[in-house]
């Protein structure tokens, strides 16, 4: 396995990071251009695919449910 998978989850965190136009709880995920909580359109997990033959990411939302309440 070497050193490929953390590279490929560290590049998967940035590029996720870089998706959400937001800051997330303050302090813990913070966007210098985009400066608020936005639940209205980012209370969502952000997901991603990797495909190694074409070294394509795609990155999407996905909704968030309350399972607990």
């Amino acid at each position: 396995m070497g050193k490929f998978h953390p590279i490929l989850a560290g590049e998967a965190h940035a590029r996720h990071i870089h998706f959400r136009e937001e800051t997330r709880y303050p302090g813990y995920y913070y966007r210098g251009d985009h400066l608020a909580i936005d639940d209205e359109n980012w209370k969502c997990f952000v997901n991603s695919t990797y495909d190694k033959a074409t070294g394509e990411w795609k990155i999407f939302k996905k909704d968030y449910q309350q399972l607990i309440a």
